[in-house]
């Protein structure tokens, strides 16, 4: 904009986009919706253009009042609902999906917009939960029966605010259904973008469906759900995630093959731009509202549009003006990570890339391994913070991984890119082209497996972090010497001094924590060890015989405390291994039922309670005890018991909460204990005294009606157990599925509150 003068050494076009950037921003702190304000913006705007001297100064505090005044109203229109008071009913609705249905292990989450509720017609967005089976198209509008519920907040999903995160994007509410009827498809921009996408994923479809068809989705498209858990995890933890997420790399080689094919067909550079504009809105329709490929497509278009109007390219006013289009749409945005990752990296590549290109000269890289050592490196550093505040990771090898990835990037984009073009017309070339796509992509798959997968891959402890930083810094001092060889050698020794501290005291890989009730019942032979974890702490029932070595179990599983520590009752194969769990975890309290018979495991484990100052707390039925969502409840015993009677008839008897789900945990306490206590149904049922005979199994199942039942029991124990009357009673009940920590090993139960989900060990 050669017209507007420079205020100090800033281009005018840049504070002006930067202002009105700002004003955004501001209205996340500042809410003014008065229209006074968006005039005195006009006024003061127009006042500026009649004005000498200062304009970009006026024009910059113009545009700053605009922005807080249009972000003002962006927000409170993302923030204002009608289905907010519907929340609690059910009626007929008829929803628009508007983008890939995200599965869980319970349930698919699908973005949709609400055009109907019962008899009222609107246009909102919502997240539909639907059963975990085949998710419906994007840009299907369907019809089902829909209950409307309250997202959950960060009380009940343990930290994190679900609530929050949808209210960003606009959405209040969760619509919860089963059965959908497809009765059409959305119309407009959004129904182009639809056939687009769909074209494009026809093209892919000369891979077979698995995961090298998903790994080419992911990169074209930027539509990780086909990929499973695992390697979604592997890309993550290697680096080489962004390479799932639409990036400016893709909207280059679409403006790139736009003209290169125009020049080879004989058409002039203009109607080359022209069409480079054209195919950048196609593939920004087709892959959908992504921060950073409308980001991308805003710069590829600028860029073209500046070429037709003789105009100079400016990288950091397209930057500028793709976070403003992207804030005056939804100036939330600001605050998800897709928008602060996608910007960080850019700015990196445009501020620190060309400084480390000129560190690296002179050292004995390969001239085509250098660029991606310094852009990999740049952005690294750039989203480290990033990654840190929002997840709590930051990968590791990353330059490595993508060092290892670089010679397939690029023809694995080009050659899909090429497949999607020709497909309308040369069907059987777009094959060819996506069958080698196919293995370049599986390449891709192994690199992030490899990398992935290597020890210490993620960073996940500040201490970790720390040492991560002396490694950063070493190389730094390394690409910063370029004097005698002893400062070299300095530097390398200070380099692999940071990095073999790293590696000897960085963590073992251990288990994510959970996100929402984590049951595992641990493999302790023959006894019982039952670990139950929410987000917000970890609960231990009972702790094996003393060989099952259950501290370092909970050592293995990143479990470095517990809130109580439950002795069910004082026999060797329940809390044998007490002691040792209260001298080397932290507990906060110990619940026990103070059952009158000698065990010397028992004692052990109260002394070592007094010892460290914990809690010991009688248990009685009617007691209740709450973990965040996870409410624990003392069903039996109701009193002291005579030290005449058997300790497995007062053993503790628990239930456990979570949302709608149960579990009732027995330790040896058999059905002549459980039956008359009436417990309610419960979906988890730890089977009582590792599977003895018990002639009241059968009426405690047809009493609580479980789906999943547990049975903790040594292989090859002298007991017989589980007997086979036991087992029978199990098997033959409706829908039971039964697992064993003798066949199954170590059995793990995931819930979300409202579905389950069972792993076992093998």
């Amino acid at each position: 904009m050669p017209s507007l003068e420079r205020l100090g050494r800033v281009p005018a076009a840049h504070l002006l986009a930067g202002a009105f950037c700002v004003g955004l921003a501001l209205a996340l702190l500042v809410r003014e919706t008065h229209l006074g304000l968006g005039l005195g913006a006009a006024v003061l705007g127009l006042t500026a253009l009649a004005a000498g001297s200062g304009r970009a100064a006026c024009l910059a505090a113009a545009l700053l009042l605009a922005g807080v005044w249009w972000g003002s109203v962006r927000l409170d229109a993302l923030d204002r609902s009608l289905l907010v008071p519907e929340i609690g009913r059910a009626a007929l609705a008829r929803v628009e999906v508007t983008g890939p249905a995200r599965r869980s292990e319970f349930a698919l989450r699908v973005p949709v917009r609400v055009l109907r509720f019962g008899p009222t017609e609107l246009r909102e967005r919502a997240r539909l939960d639907l059963p975990p089976a085949r998710s419906p198209p994007q840009g299907t509008v369907l019809e089902l029966v829909v209950t409307v519920a309250r997202p959950r907040g960060a009380e009940e999903e343990g930290g994190f605010d679900e609530a929050a995160y949808l209210r960003r994007q606009g959405i209040h509410v969760v619509l919860r259904g089963s059965r959908y009827r497809v009765v059409g498809g959305r119309g407009g921009l959004g129904g182009v973008g639809d056939r687009l996408r769909r074209s494009v994923t026809r093209s892919l479809e000369a891979v077979p469906a698995g995961e090298r068809r998903s790994v080419l989705a992911g990169v074209v498209l930027g539509e990780d759900e086909g990929l499973d858990e695992t390697l979604r995890d592997r890309f993550r933890a290697s680096g080489l995630y962004h390479l799932l997420a639409v990036s400016g790399q893709n909207v280059a080689y679409v403006v790139a093959g736009t003209i290169l094919l125009a020049w080879i067909v004989g058409f002039p550079r203009w109607a080359g731009e022209l069409g480079a504009l054209g195919t950048v809105a196609a593939y920004v329709l087709a892959v959908g509202w992504q921060p950073s490929v409308i980001r991308a497509g805003i710069a590829g278009g600028l860029a073209s549009l500046a070429w037709l109007a003789s105009r100079p390219r400016d990288r950091w006013y397209f930057l500028l003006v793709g976070a403003a289009l992207l804030l005056a749409w939804n100036p939330y945005g600001l605050l998800e990570p897709g928008f602060q990752l996608s910007f960080a990296a850019v700015a990196a590549i445009f501020v620190l890339v060309p400084r480390i290109d000129d560190r690296l000269e002179g050292y004995p890289l390969p001239r085509r391994l250098a660029p991606v050592v310094s852009l990999s490196a740049a952005c690294g550093l750039a989203t480290a913070p990033i990654l840190w505040l929002h997840f709590g990771t930051i990968p590791v090898y990353a330059v490595f991984a993508n060092a290892l990835a670089a010679p397939v990037v690029a023809p694995l984009l080009g050659l899909a890119l090429a497949a999607a073009a020709v497909y309308p017309v040369l069907p059987e070339a777009a094959t060819a082209l996506v069958w080698v796509d196919g293995w370049l992509a599986a390449y891709l798959a192994f690199c992030a497996r490899l990398v992935g997968g290597l020890p210490h891959a993620q960073v996940t402890s500040l201490e970790a972090l720390g040492l991560l930083a002396g490694t950063v810094l070493a190389l730094v001092l390394l690409v910063r010497m370029r004097g005698p060889r002893v400062g070299r050698a300095a530097a390398l020794a200070g380099l692999g001094l940071a990095l073999v501290v790293a590696w000897r005291t960085m963590p073992e890989d251990r288990p994510p924590p959970p996100e929402g009730l984590r049951l595992t019942l641990l493999d302790v032979g023959q006894g019982d060890a039952i670990l139950l974890e929410v987000p917000e702490g970890a609960v231990l029932v009972d702790q094996g015989p003393p060989e099952a070595d259950v501290a370092g179990q909970l050592e293995e599983l990143g479990v470095e405390s517990l809130v109580a520590l439950v002795l069910t009752h004082p026999q060797r194969d329940h809390v044998g291994g007490a002691a040792e769990v209260l001298e080397r975890v932290d507990v906060t309290a110990v619940l026990d039922p103070r059952i009158p018979v000698p065990s010397e495991d028992e004692e052990a484990a109260l002394a070592a309670a007094r010892e460290r100052g914990v809690e010991v707390v009688p248990a009685r039925a009617g007691q209740s005890f709450r973990v965040g969502r996870l409410r624990l409840r003392v069903l039996w015993p109701e009193g002291p018991a005579p030290p005449s009677d058997d300790p497995n008839d007062h053993a503790i008897v628990l239930l456990a909460s979570y949302g709608e789900v149960d579990a009732l945990l027995t330790a040896d306490a058999e059905g002549n204990v459980t039956v008359p206590i009436r417990p309610p149904p419960v979906e988890i049922l730890k089977v009582a005294h590792h599977g003895s005979a018990d002639s009241f199994l059968p009426a405690l199942l047809e009493l609580v009606r479980p789906e999943v039942a547990v049975v903790s029991v040594g292989r090859h124990n002298d007991y017989g157990h589980p007997t086979p009357e036991t087992m029978a009673a199990l098997e033959g009940f409706p829908e039971l599925a039964v697992y064993r920590t003798d066949r199954d090993g170590r059995v793990t139960i995931e819930s979300d509150g409202e579905r389950i989900s069972v792993a076992e060990e093998g």
